[in-house]
């Protein structure tokens, strides 16, 4: 009879240790659960607009130079596509090449590091769409009608389940075109892209950086207009999600940009 009851007891001592462990379980995967459905932590939405011509008046003052500087600039092109050599290490080598043009500069610039902006103030490798002479001579001997800096702007968004922007910057897309060669054609240089005003909240991070994918001729094979197609991706994470979002732009020779789909 005693042992019989001490076999009764050990059977419910054992039925109470299994709900207590099933209980802890279900209360420690409740957690996981409630941990991975933060509203804080997950992003519900990105927006990108293009900035008013008021809203980008604070970026096109600091992306434009004085205007002696704007002509130092234009003689500095003339005198690097007036020379046969490659042009300075600083502004990368050949990267792309088709039949009547040659892409020169960085295929990958990096725009945001680690949640950090690089500064824009300091030099920053540039992409130049030039007309392509012949196979061991790609750079212009002579370049005329550069414009000065034309810049658009871009503010990039991030919503979390809570309405809160947790991540935010604005990014340009900035060059120089109508540079003609002997008189004729239309080409780009100094195409980049930067970002900067970035905020982001506590348990986020940023990564950024710009893409050339390729260049092209709209126009004639006697009236060569390049265009070129750059692609910023910009990368937000945090220790539930990672999302990345790629938007590409094109750009002509006489200046005009669309965004793409």
């Amino acid at each position: 009879m005693n042992a019989l009851k001490f076999s009764n007891l050990s059977i419910l001592l054992l039925a109470v240790m299994a709900i207590n462990l099933l209980g802890i379980e279900n209360a420690s995967a409740g957690s996981r659960k409630s941990e991975n459905e933060d509203p804080y932590y997950k992003i519900e939405s990105v927006k990108i607009s293009e900035l008013t011509d008021e809203e980008a008046l604070e970026f096109n003052d600091s992306d434009s130079p004085a205007p002696e500087t704007k002509i130092n600039k234009i003689n500095e092109l003339k005198k690097l596509t007036s020379a046969t050599v490659s042009p300075p290490e600083k502004s990368g080598g050949i990267i792309m090449l088709i039949d009547k043009l040659v892409a020169i500069g960085e295929k990958i610039i990096p725009t945001i590091k680690q949640g950090k902006a690089i500064v824009t103030n300091n030099p920053m490798a540039s992409v130049s769409v030039l007309p392509r002479i012949n196979a061991k001579d790609p750079v212009v001997h002579d370049m005329s009608g550069w414009t000065t800096p034309y810049s658009k702007h871009y503010k990039v968004a991030y919503t979390n389940g809570l309405g809160m922007e947790v991540v935010s910057f604005v990014y340009s897309i900035s060059y120089q075109f109508n540079g003609s060669w002997n008189g004729k054609g239309k080409y780009l240089t100094g195409i980049r892209a930067s970002a900067r005003k970035i905020e982001i909240v506590w348990g986020f991070d940023l990564n950024a950086s710009s893409k050339l994918l390729q260049i092209s001729n709209i126009g004639t094979t006697q009236n060569v207009i390049a265009g070129a197609t750059v692609e910023m991706s910009y990368t937000v994470s945090n220790w539930l999600q990672t999302i990345t979002t790629n938007k590409s732009f094109f750009i002509a020779g006489n200046g005009k940009l669309w965004q793409l789909d």
